[in-house]
């Protein structure tokens, strides 16, 4: 999940491609792995109890399964465990409404690359979903490279039954790696009705609040809940390449933590990103309000996203920010089957944004086209009159701008012309 970190590199220390050092470790390598104890089971799966629910990420995490080079760990996380601000049981609850929870798997994986492709390994899955009234975290480690076939049919296995995959960047990561796996494995891969990649709602209701979409930073300053001590995920491929040579399963220690939080974050982000779409006026939290009011709009929500996008042009200042919210505005305002609403509120804007400049004169023609629209053809005119002037005007003083602006500035000037030519017409 972290592929998209700019710091990540391809290169292991000293180096040499990390590819290559999977090849001189042995990836399609059989046999018993260096260091395995000889009464590990080499077949089948060593079902142990049902793990006790876990109190924090550090604690509770109880062997599940071992055997074939895969080890299966599993914790549990009962309603009332707390990660930040939010609860397991706020957030499934959240994320319940309307749908079916039950057929819902969380998934994040680590890799051996960050750049994707045929000879990047997933080495650790972790999965999440709902079991006996708690939310279960189950890892599926990769202890030898000669075991993938294993981890993958116990992964289909745990997935035969989800219906809705639910990801953070997984739409471009995390799936097409586990896809490539399974093809290359000769396996089936597990299909789903659906598949919500929250990296997409996150980059709408926050990047431009927080200057980032990361899962990190995400987790600290919308759940309320800072890692500290954690491994960065650019470093995982290599500690991971680095086990496989020394074996030293304790290394492997911070991962597994890494991948746990990622997974419980996930959860808890999905659980505030569906209360928030419900209820967005009433979210608590800061939000990005035109990236809100696109999500709500696109749920058929156009009179919340109306409001949304009054919020946003609050904090809008500039005339391209002014000029793209107030569109979004206009569009929700027809899909409510309200054009005098549209028309009002470019009219509210002339009568705001008073410069005689390129924003103003667009305003002006769009409040036209609203007059036109509802048979006011002297408003109409009026409008793109103003308009014309102001951009007669630019043109003047800009004798010497050449280019794309000068080319723009004459578009909208013969633009106008035709308009008021044909609005002529109309009212003679």
């Amino acid at each position: 999940m972290s592929a998209y970190q700019p710091e990540a590199s391809n290169v292991a220390p000293g180096g040499e491609a990390i590819r290559e050092r999977l090849r001189r470790l042995g990836a399609g390598a059989t046999g018993r792995a260096p260091g395995r104890p000889a009464s590990m089971p080499r077949t089948g799966e060593t079902v142990a109890t049902a793990a006790p629910p876990a109190t924090s990420l550090e604690t509770g995490l109880a062997p599940a399964a071992v055997g074939d080079g895969v080890e299966i760990l599993r914790a549990g996380f009962g309603p009332g465990h707390r990660h930040g601000r939010c609860a397991v049981g706020n957030a499934l609850r959240s994320i319940d409404h309307g749908g079916d929870l039950g057929r819902t798997v969380w998934l994040d994986t680590e890799t051996t690359g960050l750049a994707g492709g045929t000879g990047t390994y997933a080495f650790l899955v972790g999965l999440a979903y709902c079991g006996g009234g708690q939310l279960v975290v189950e890892q599926l480690l990769l202890r030898r490279l000669s075991g993938e076939r294993r981890l993958l049919s116990v992964l289909a296995e745990r997935l035969a039954g989800a219906r809705h995959l639910v990801t953070f960047n997984g739409q471009r990561f995390d799936w097409p790696i586990i896809e490539a796996r399974f093809i290359l494995a000769r396996q089936r891969p597990a299909s789903f009705d659906a598949h919500t990649d929250l990296i997409y709602p996150a980059r709408r209701l926050w990047h431009r609040v927080l200057g980032t979409h990361r899962l990190s930073t995400l987790e600290a300053e919308v759940l309320g809940a800072p890692r500290n001590h954690d491994v960065p995920g650019w470093e995982i491929p290599g500690i991971y390449i680095r086990y496989l040579r020394d074996t030293d399963r304790a290394a492997l220690d911070p991962i597994l933590v890494h991948n746990r939080a990622d997974l419980l974050a996930l959860v808890l982000l999905h659980g505030e990103v569906s209360r928030i779409l419900r209820a967005p006026l009433d979210a608590g939290v800061a939000l990005d309000w035109e990236g809100t009011g696109v999500l709500v709009g696109r749920r058929g929500a156009h009179a919340v996203a109306i409001e949304c996008f009054e919020r946003a042009m609050r904090d809008a200042c500039e005339p391209g920010d002014r000029w793209r919210v107030l569109q979004k505005l206009a569009r929700a305002h027809r899909a409510v089957h309200d054009p005098d609403g549209a028309r009002r509120r470019w009219e509210a804007e002339a009568g705001t944004w008073m410069r005689p400049d390129r924003f103003r004169a667009h305003v002006l023609e769009e409040v036209a086209k609203a007059r036109t629209r509802q048979h006011d053809i002297r408003g109409a005119r009026a409008a793109v009159t103003e308009a014309l002037s102001i951009v007669d005007e630019l043109i003047d003083g800009t004798a010497g701008l050449h280019g794309a602006p000068a080319a723009g500035v004459a578009r909208l000037a013969d633009r106008l012309r035709a308009r008021l030519a044909r609005l002529v017409e109309r009212d003679g």
